[in-house]
């Protein structure tokens, strides 16, 4: 997961002038790696956090950007 990130920052560095598809499709990538992993650890824990709300696939049309 670590490396995944890591690769998603590099990119954003040297691709700042990007346009937002480009972007998207970067964010997704970055998602479909990191999901499973984030939902592995959720399910291991016994559900959500203090929130109580799980993290739906949907919400990567919420950016807080």
């Amino acid at each position: 997961m670590e490396k995944a990130i890591d690769e998603a920052i590099k990119w954003l560095d040297s691709n700042s002038e990007a346009d937002v598809e480009e972007f998207k499709a970067q964010k997704k990538q970055l998602e479909e790696t990191v999901q499973p992993i984030i939902a592995k650890l959720y399910a291991s824990t016994g559900g959500a956090g203090a929130g109580g709300e799980e993290p739906t696939p949907d919400s990567s049309d919420k950016d807080e950007l």
